[in-house]
């Protein structure tokens, strides 16, 4: 269908437009539905068992979610005769309605969809679902803030991190170690937003920079599994090169962009005398280093001759980089943007 893609782009700026001007319960939850639906074909886009397994329990995880929201929103107005997000007064409902978020986010205990789901998918199409599909969510949470029971959050977003970066030690496919990526970077985003909802825009727009960047490479690469990156840099010097700032910048290594917001995110969390949730954060984010580390590694630091148990591809024509690609790594690689860019948030 040649008018797939712009409809499916059409619909969720559409629905970003109802979160960014809406805070009424209803139209926030239609427009994650119309966001869901708009997402499956992108996941399904083959008609292949793994790509409709993915779609089956992205769509069955994201139903439960939006039955939550449906279930506390309901009971809301029948209590208090208001639908506003900003205005949710009882504990039990928001708690309800945070679990929901949580769900469509994909933090722990329910972070069993993200790896499966994008296991099945493109990682062009991945972009969407890592980026695109959570700002709804984000912005909820971000409406929400000031009622927001920061203990829950906190120890949601430590088994995030923890939790995330445990199972990527031993683990060998490409796109499922980008998911826990994911969930991991999805708890520095909200360990925060009660105190400093401004630094977790930044945190997000540096997020989705460079994760675009690491898909947009796996992309050109065509791999799957660690194994297949250990001769991308004799084939494609200059990709393996963009992926590696790309990943480490995800790690949160100086002096790379992503290293500010999870620097700001310390500071903050100090200065609000969390210690010990500062100190939790920074021990997960080691586990999550060492498997960053270990696709640079493959990625960038072994070239031939070596002694791998893995058998030589056949020489393909080299991919060519193209300009997002090269863009999206820039922004990666420098300081200069995420800081102008909090100077900007901080004066409003």
């Amino acid at each position: 269908m040649p008018l797939f893609q712009p409809i499916i782009l059409t619909t969720l700026t559409i629905t970003t437009f109802i979160f960014l001007s809406s805070t009424h319960l209803v139209l926030m939850w239609v427009a994650l539905e119309l966001s869901t639906l708009a997402i499956l074909p992108l996941i399904a886009t083959k008609s292949h068992p793994r790509a409709i397994e993915a779609s089956t329990k992205y769509f069955l995880t994201q139903a439960t979610a939006s039955a939550l929201i449906i279930f506390s929103g309901t009971l809301n107005y029948t209590m208090t005769g208001n639908c506003q997000i900003t205005e949710l007064t009882n504990p039990n409902l928001m708690m309800v309605l945070m679990l929901a978020m949580f769900i469509k986010i994909g933090l722990v205990p329910f972070h069993f969809w993200v790896p499966e789901t994008l296991q099945g998918m493109a990682p062009t199409a991945a972009i969407f679902l890592l980026t695109w599909q959570k700002l709804g969510p984000l912005i909820m949470l971000y409406l929400m803030s000031p009622l927001i029971n920061f203990e829950i959050l906190s120890m949601m977003a430590i088994l995030s991190a923890m939790t995330a970066g445990w199972l990527g030690l031993n683990q060998t496919q490409v796109r499922k170690l980008v998911a826990l990526s994911s969930i991991a970077q999805m708890a520095w985003t909200l360990v925060i937003i009660k105190y400093a909802p401004s630094l977790t825009i930044l945190a997000f727009y540096l997020y989705s920079l460079t994760i675009s960047a690491t898909l947009l490479t796996l992309n050109k690469l065509s791999t799957t599994s660690i194994s297949g990156l250990l001769l991308s840099f004799s084939k494609t010097p200059i990709i393996s090169f963009l992926l590696t700032i790309s990943l480490l910048s995800l790690s949160g290594l100086p002096p790379l962009a992503g290293f500010l917001p999870k620097w700001l995110t310390i500071d903050m969390l100090m200065a609000e005398e969390a210690i010990w949730i500062a100190f939790m954060m920074l021990m997960a984010s080691l586990l999550s280093l060492f498997f960053y580390l270990r696709l640079w590694y493959n990625s960038a630091s072994t070239t031939p001759p070596n002694t791998t148990n893995t058998s030589r591809l056949w020489r393909k024509p080299l991919p060519k980089t193209n300009l997002t690609i090269n863009l999206l790594s820039m922004a990666a690689f420098t300081l200069i943007l995420a800081a102008t860019l909090m100077k900007a948030i901080t004066k409003q």
